[in-house]
């Protein structure tokens, strides 16, 4: 089986002429668009045809994305390929040339009722897009300002994070007499011995300390940005601003949120329970990712892909069939190797109607679910091969949805075929990677909400920004943790805090596994009968709100009592572990 992605169906290689064509023809359209604008958007004599105009120009630029997925690929792939690094930092230059024909837009449709024209094809097809685009226009500068604030930009936030980057990928700790990157320490979180587990924590919170005043620094400038734009956008808040563009409002993260404080007790069990089973009172930090039980479960890849592929055609022959042919077509680059990034994502590369999955596969079950996860991405994507590239385009809110809920598929699979300590494994894996999308995104989400309103009362040290953090987790991880060990040093671990353009990059997530969580209940209720339900919901997640979405599955999104539906769930799969482990 091949282990490795085929890449030579959308560029035969980085020195390719087609490539180098593809990106001077793309330059091209970008300003054909941006004179498309400046000439037709003085034009409100006949706006349906400027508009209309405007759709088709974008939906043909939007298919050149398959440049930049393509160099992502293969700088994923190998990160020291020069040529693909001066590349894919070239292109990026030239798609910034859209952000000008889009402000001249926004400008344009403030004055003009776009719902008189839902007669025409084009415009009706595209109606929820331009509705989002008047609703930013409302909150956007002249278009002279935003090119100002742009320029601006790439000397204040984009450079402070560029800072950050620096000096958070070169960070080194010490471990055990001898000195070991990052991420090799944060890895040993999961190791079975419990003295590596807390030594690897303390040697990670003695480098952050090292670094900690540069991190504030960045972090309060780039936040202290963010929160001066909002304002002169006319956003109450980088909050306000933050629900708009996930596509949902603030009385559904309300709802949601409000379900997660009443049942964070409950939840907390699952920790306390991890807790008694290691010994402990309450669970240390460096003990969250402990392992539970001595499982036997190790797998081949090619036993992984025959559970996914059982997986996804038990639910339906559809998703079936597209497992085989993400297979088949070698859309999977699976194991670690020297030059290859960690983690893993999916790409989608819309002018192919196909996806990339990249992994890093060791044999575990968590591989498993991960494979599961990436490829429901992939499934998605399949979801919207007959929509426009525009319409393609869903909120951080949906993106989790279809991942999520094959992660579900995966894991009821496991706890059919697994018993005993195996059957334990799994049961613990699911919980702690669903406890971690709700109570720490919750306690992510609670220290950047403090820090912004701090902030806007002036800078803050590292310290203070330490004692934010602490705050946020005694909240999120109620009476679970052990207070004397938390991670004061959690707003130097992730990135998204030092990106100006995904302030609160956490909610969605417990969005995501939530409304999975629930569509999954939906299944188990109506069996084959929800399967195009669930294809619906997935295909018009770029062309509708997330409240009409949700109606799609007869899901209100403002209504507490569904998103306790839920966390039930969740808190039964805690007796179910409980009682496992007795």
């Amino acid at each position: 089986m091949d282990v490795r992605w085929r890449l030579d169906n959308i560029y035969k290689s980085v020195d390719c002429q087609e490539l180098l064509n593809d990106i001077s023809e793309y330059s091209e359209k970008l300003d054909a668009l941006n004179t498309f604008a400046e000439v037709n958007f003085n034009d409100k004599a006949d706006p349906e045809r400027v508009i209309e105009g405007y759709i088709d120009k974008v939906n043909d630029i939007l298919l050149y994305n398959k440049i930049s997925a393509y160099l992502n690929l293969i700088l994923s792939a190998d990160t020291e390929n020069k040529q693909a690094a001066k590349l894919f930092d070239g292109v990026s230059a030239v798609s910034a040339k859209a952000a000008w024909s889009e402000s001249l837009f926004r400008e344009y449709i403030k004055g003009i009722d776009i719902e008189k024209f839902s007669k025409n094809s084009v415009i009706k097809e595209h109606i929820f897009f331009l509705r989002r685009e008047k609703e930013a226009a409302a909150h956007s500068l002249s278009p002279e300002a935003e090119k100002t604030a742009a320029k601006l930009k790439s000397t204040g936030s984009e450079s402070w994070q560029k800072l950050w980057e620096g000096v958070s990928s070169s960070l080194m700790c010490e471990f055990r007499g001898r000195e070991v990157p990052l991420s090799e320490i944060r890895g040993m979180a999961y190791s079975a011995d419990r003295n590596v587990r807390r030594e690897a924590y303390e040697s990670e919170l003695k480098a952050y300390g090292k670094i900690s005043s540069v991190g504030a620094a960045c972090l309060n400038a780039i936040k202290g940005e963010v929160i001066s734009l909002c304002e002169m956008r006319g956003y109450k808040s980088p909050l306000e601003e933050s629900v708009i563009g996930s596509g949902i409002d603030l009385d559904i993260l309300g709802a949601m949120l409000g379900a997660v404080e009443d049942n964070i007790c409950e939840l907390n069990r699952f920790y306390r329970i991890k807790a008694d089973y290691l010994g402990e009172k309450r669970l240390p930090f460096y003990d969250l990712f402990a392992p539970v039980g001595k499982s036997e479960l190790k797998f081949t890849f090619e036993q992984a892909v025959d559970f996914v592929k059982s997986t996804y055609g038990g639910f339906s022959e559809k998703l079936g069939a597209f497992a085989d042919k993400a297979f088949e077509g070698q859309w999977i680059d699976a194991f670690p190797r020297k030059g290859k990034v960690g983690g893993a994502y999916c790409e989608y590369i819309k002018a192919l109607e196909e996806s990339r999955v990249l992994m890093n596969f060791s044999g575990n079950f968590e591989d498993i679910i991960t494979l599961s996860h990436e490829l429901g991405h992939g499934y998605h994507n399949e979801a919207l091969k007959q929509e426009s590239p525009v319409n393609s385009d869903y909120p951080m809110t949906l993106a989790e949805t279809a991942s999520t809920f094959c992660e579900n598929l995966a894991y009821s699979r496991a706890e059919k075929v697994f018993s005993g300590k195996n059957l334990l494994t799994v049961k613990e894996s699911r919980l702690s990677g669903e406890l971690q999308s709700i109570c720490d995104i919750y306690s992510r989400f609670l220290f950047e909400d403090s820090f912004f309103k701090e902030r806007e009362k002036g800078g803050l040290s590292a310290g203070e920004i330490c004692s934010l953090m602490e705050e946020a987790q005694k909240k999120a991880y109620f009476q679970g943790l052990d207070v004397n060990f938390l991670h004061p040093y959690m707003w130097l671990c992730k990135p998204h805090y030092y990106d100006a353009d995904f302030n609160y990059y956490n909610y969605p997530y417990a969005f995501g596994d939530l409304f999975a969580r629930s569509l999954f209940a939906l299944y188990e209720e109506k069996g084959e009968a929800f399967v195009p339900q669930y294809d619906t919901i997935l295909r018009n997640a770029g062309k509708k709100t997330v409240r009409e979405v949700g109606l799609l599955a007869e899901i209100d999104f403002t209504d507490r009592a569904f998103w306790k539906k839920g966390i039930k769930n969740i808190l039964k799969d805690i007796d179910s572990l409980e009682k496992l482990i007795n």
